[in-house]
Protein backbone atom coordinates (compact mmCIF):
# COMPACT_ATOMS: atom_id res chain seq x y z
CA UNK A 1 0.00 0.00 0.00
CA UNK A 2 2.98 2.20 0.28
CA UNK A 3 3.61 1.62 -3.35
CA UNK A 4 1.58 4.71 -4.29
CA UNK A 5 3.81 6.96 -2.23
CA UNK A 6 6.17 8.60 -4.71
CA UNK A 7 9.31 10.42 -3.90
CA UNK A 8 8.77 14.21 -4.21
CA UNK A 9 12.48 14.73 -4.97
CA UNK A 10 12.20 12.43 -7.97
CA UNK A 11 9.25 14.43 -9.37
CA UNK A 12 11.18 17.65 -8.87
CA UNK A 13 14.22 16.24 -10.76
CA UNK A 14 12.00 15.18 -13.66
CA UNK A 15 10.47 18.66 -13.87
CA UNK A 16 13.94 20.26 -13.75
CA UNK A 17 15.09 18.14 -16.66
CA UNK A 18 12.00 19.06 -18.65
CA UNK A 19 12.58 22.76 -18.02
CA UNK A 20 16.34 22.65 -18.68
CA UNK A 21 17.68 24.95 -21.43
CA UNK A 22 18.07 23.22 -24.78
CA UNK A 23 20.99 25.28 -26.12
CA UNK A 24 23.61 22.97 -24.72
CA UNK A 25 26.28 21.78 -27.13
CA UNK A 26 26.73 18.12 -27.76
CA UNK A 27 30.15 16.58 -28.00
CA UNK A 28 31.05 14.90 -31.27
CA UNK A 29 32.90 11.61 -31.02
CA UNK A 30 36.56 11.74 -32.02
CA UNK A 31 36.18 9.14 -34.78
CA UNK A 32 33.65 11.34 -36.66
CA UNK A 33 35.98 14.33 -36.37
CA UNK A 34 38.82 12.26 -37.79
CA UNK A 35 36.69 11.07 -40.68
CA UNK A 36 35.58 14.58 -41.57
CA UNK A 37 39.20 15.80 -41.44
CA UNK A 38 40.30 12.97 -43.71
CA UNK A 39 37.45 13.69 -46.12
CA UNK A 40 38.47 17.33 -46.22
CA UNK A 41 42.07 16.39 -46.96
CA UNK A 42 40.96 14.04 -49.73
CA UNK A 43 38.79 16.75 -51.27
CA UNK A 44 41.68 19.21 -51.15
CA UNK A 45 44.07 16.78 -52.81
CA UNK A 46 41.57 15.79 -55.50
CA UNK A 47 40.67 19.38 -56.35
CA UNK A 48 44.04 19.90 -58.02
CA UNK A 49 45.74 22.09 -55.48
CA UNK A 50 49.46 22.40 -55.97
CA UNK A 51 50.66 22.31 -52.41
CA UNK A 52 54.25 21.18 -51.88
CA UNK A 53 54.98 20.93 -55.60
CA UNK A 54 58.24 22.22 -57.02
CA UNK A 55 58.49 24.39 -60.09
CA UNK A 56 59.84 22.74 -63.26
CA UNK A 57 62.75 25.05 -64.07
CA UNK A 58 63.06 24.01 -67.73
CA UNK A 59 59.41 24.87 -68.35
CA UNK A 60 59.78 28.24 -66.65
CA UNK A 61 62.99 29.10 -68.56
CA UNK A 62 61.38 28.05 -71.83
CA UNK A 63 58.53 30.48 -71.24
CA UNK A 64 60.92 33.28 -70.22
CA UNK A 65 63.10 32.83 -73.32
CA UNK A 66 60.00 32.75 -75.52
CA UNK A 67 58.78 36.04 -74.06
CA UNK A 68 62.23 37.63 -74.41
CA UNK A 69 62.31 36.40 -78.02
CA UNK A 70 59.12 38.31 -78.78
CA UNK A 71 60.71 41.57 -77.60
CA UNK A 72 64.26 40.99 -78.84
CA UNK A 73 65.54 39.20 -81.92
CA UNK A 74 63.62 35.90 -81.64
CA UNK A 75 65.73 33.49 -83.67
CA UNK A 76 68.17 32.41 -80.96
CA UNK A 77 65.70 32.84 -78.12
CA UNK A 78 63.23 30.75 -80.14
CA UNK A 79 65.75 27.93 -80.47
CA UNK A 80 66.55 28.01 -76.74
CA UNK A 81 62.85 28.22 -75.77
CA UNK A 82 61.98 25.29 -78.03
CA UNK A 83 64.77 23.08 -76.68
CA UNK A 84 64.01 23.93 -73.03
CA UNK A 85 60.29 23.42 -73.65
CA UNK A 86 60.88 19.94 -75.07
CA UNK A 87 63.13 19.00 -72.14
CA UNK A 88 60.74 20.49 -69.57
CA UNK A 89 57.62 18.78 -70.92
CA UNK A 90 59.44 15.46 -71.40
CA UNK A 91 60.80 15.40 -67.84
CA UNK A 92 57.64 16.76 -66.18
CA UNK A 93 56.43 14.78 -63.13
CA UNK A 94 52.79 15.67 -62.35
CA UNK A 95 52.92 14.31 -58.78
CA UNK A 96 55.80 16.56 -57.68
CA UNK A 97 56.09 19.44 -60.18
CA UNK A 98 54.04 22.30 -61.53
CA UNK A 99 54.22 24.74 -64.51
CA UNK A 100 53.74 22.27 -67.35
CA UNK A 101 51.55 24.86 -69.06
CA UNK A 102 54.44 27.32 -69.09
CA UNK A 103 56.60 24.70 -70.79
CA UNK A 104 53.98 24.01 -73.45
CA UNK A 105 53.49 27.74 -74.06
CA UNK A 106 57.25 28.34 -74.23
CA UNK A 107 57.64 25.44 -76.66
CA UNK A 108 54.87 26.69 -78.94
CA UNK A 109 55.89 30.35 -78.91
CA UNK A 110 59.58 29.47 -79.28
CA UNK A 111 58.88 27.26 -82.29
CA UNK A 112 56.81 29.98 -83.94
CA UNK A 113 59.53 32.56 -83.27
CA UNK A 114 62.17 30.26 -84.70
CA UNK A 115 60.20 29.59 -87.89
CA UNK A 116 59.08 33.20 -88.43
CA UNK A 117 62.48 34.71 -87.75
CA UNK A 118 64.13 32.01 -89.86
CA UNK A 119 61.86 32.89 -92.79
CA UNK A 120 62.60 36.60 -92.33
CA UNK A 121 66.35 35.98 -92.28
CA UNK A 122 66.16 33.59 -95.23
CA UNK A 123 64.10 36.04 -97.32
CA UNK A 124 66.50 38.89 -96.43
CA UNK A 125 69.52 36.87 -97.46
CA UNK A 126 67.79 35.65 -100.64
CA UNK A 127 66.92 39.22 -101.64
CA UNK A 128 70.57 40.23 -101.38
CA UNK A 129 71.60 37.61 -103.93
Amino acid sequence: MEENNSNPNMEQNVSNVANAPTNQTQEVPTSETTISTQETQNMNSSSGQTENKKLNICCLLSFIFAMIGIIVYGFFCGIIATILGIIGVATFKPQSQKAKGLGIAGLAVGAVEFVVMGLIVFSSVASLL
